[in-house]
């Protein structure tokens, strides 16, 4: 009885420690650990049930037995815990790994060459043109002063800024707000004076440009004149390159080793990106090249926010969304001829927005912002960078109302357009590349032999493809001008 009694108390206090603890144990415990309110309240009537039926040594054996059998739930819940740390051990190695993979990605993306190779559009513009086409045979022995089939340049050529005796035998947040590195200019030095002349690359400068029939004026389909559409295109393009080259060297051809070791760091970050960063400042510092990067400058802007279908943006919000929706469907797995129709009705937006009031003006104020935006960069690189209106500004708005102007018609008609710019390193490809630099010259398939390099992408590789064609005919409108480098057993 003195056991009995002294046992009580400890004995109702475990009764009410066993009332609460169903919903105690209920979170993460599984199996018989699970209880819900009815269940706790029938344990507890058990509970008490037990304590006026059994013994003080059968409650013992009864107390010790639920104890045991806490311990097995406490073994398995920690069990459970241990093997969810375990998982967030594994999960924090994933994320580990994903973080080094994504790193590694966005330096690959920030290698413009590496994603170049990469693209799925490489699979789609074959390097090597097919000039047994008579569309593409055409197209391509129109190019700046020939190319390595042999065609002589047409009388109608003019000389070019990049003229030099070698180019008489060869023919997507973005980079502005990049956080800019270290930029150093040489100090000084003497180069050799470089008088270059002014040619038609293309001579085509007497084509009629009349050719090019809009979408807002005829409908695209089957009886579409691609093959002017395309010569349009080349002939404009040729012009609007051309305009650029006598921009870099009217405006911006004289280096200043005062100014330039001054520039501003975003104007360094733009012209390191678009060339190499070991040589920007040695492209700029010198007299024969320094026009060529400032060309290259303009021309890169052109192509990357000018010359594409984003030309209308901003115009109308649903042409905008229905666009970006087309594009996004868009993959290089679509087939031909459903890639014909998206791009087809991405050409219907364009032409009907042309006809829709204040057109006109919207795209004078987007020029505008273009030339803005540009002349930032361009500025300071320029004989008079203290002068706002000066005639270097009136040529770069001219050049950039051509641009917007063949954005706009180039993208009224169904075809797709590839724009690559040769990147320093890449091996020299005459099939593709002319060869634009004073000092290294010779025969195009023996500087390939002697794999001589890139050293500056001055104008893109162009190519058009006609999606209403099956395959899709690929047409080479454009050969990319390079200044080159000599390969490093050569310079060891």
């Amino acid at each position: 009885m003195l056991s009995h009694k002294l046992s009580s108390p400890c004995l109702a206090s475990i009764m009410q420690q066993r009332a609460a603890s169903p919903a105690e144990s209920s979170v993460g415990s599984p199996g018989h650990s699970i209880h819900n309110g009815k269940d706790g309240y029938e344990n507890e009537n058990n509970h008490e049930s037990v304590s006026r039926t059994l013994s003080p040594q059968g409650m013992i054996k009864h107390l010790q037995s639920e104890l045991e059998d806490s311990h097995i739930r406490i073994a398995r819940d920690t069990g459970v815990i241990n093997n969810l740390h375990e998982k967030v051990t594994e999960l924090e190695e994933l994320v580990q790994k994903q973080k080094i993979t994504i790193s590694n990605q966005s330096r690959a993306i920030s290698d413009r060459r590496s994603l170049r190779k990469q693209s799925p559009m490489a699979a789609v513009f074959p390097m090597t043109p097919h000039y047994h086409h008579p569309v593409q045979h055409l197209l391509s022995c129109h190019q700046p002063l020939g190319h390595a089939t042999g065609h002589s340049p047409s009388p109608s050529m003019v000389p070019s800024p990049f003229h030099s005796p070698q180019s008489n035998r060869s023919f997507n947040s973005n980079i502005f707000e990049q956080p800019p590195p270290k930029f150093e200019l040489p100090l000084g030095g003497s180069f050799p004076a470089y008088t270059p002349i002014l040619r038609d690359p293309l001579g085509l400068a007497n084509v009629n440009r009349d050719v090019f029939i809009p979408l807002s004026a005829a409908p695209a389909h089957d009886s579409t004149d691609f093959r002017g559409a395309m010569a349009d295109f080349s002939t404009r393009f040729q012009e609007l390159m051309r305009k650029s080259e006598v921009f870099g060297q009217t405006h911006a051809n004289f280096p200043n080793i005062f100014r330039d070791s001054h520039l501003e760091d975003r104007v360094k970050e733009y012209l390191m990106a678009i060339s190499n960063r070991a040589q920007a400042s040695v492209l700029l510092g010198n007299v024969t090249t320094r026009c060529c990067l400032i060309t290259k400058a303009v021309n890169f802007y052109l192509v990357e926010e000018v010359l594409r279908i984003t030309v209308v943006r901003g115009f109308d919000t649903s042409t905008d969304l229905e666009i970006g929706q087309i594009q996004r469907q868009m993959t290089p797995d679509t087939p031909l001829t459903v890639r014909h129709l998206m791009i087809m009705a991405m050409t219907t937006h364009l032409g009907s927005l042309t006809k829709k009031p204040g057109f006109a003006d919207f795209c004078h104020q987007k020029t505008q912002s273009h030339v803005a935006k540009l002349w930032q960069y361009i500025r300071p690189l320029s004989h008079n960078p203290a002068k706002q209106n000066s005639q270097a500004v009136i040529d770069l708005t001219a050049i950039m109302s051509e641009a917007q102007s063949l954005a706009l018609d180039m993208h009224m008609v169904p075809l797709e357009y590839k724009f690559d710019f040769p990147e320093p390193g890449e091996h020299f490809d005459p099939l593709t590349m002319i060869n634009r630099d004073s000092f290294i010259v010779g025969d195009p398939q023996t500087l390939k032999s002697n794999e001589t390099r890139v050293g500056l992408g001055i104008t893109p590789v162009v190519r058009i493809r006609n999606n209403s064609e099956s395959p899709g005919d690929i047409k080479l409108i454009y050969l990319g001008n390079v200044l080159l480098k000599l390969p490093r057993k050569h310079t060891a």
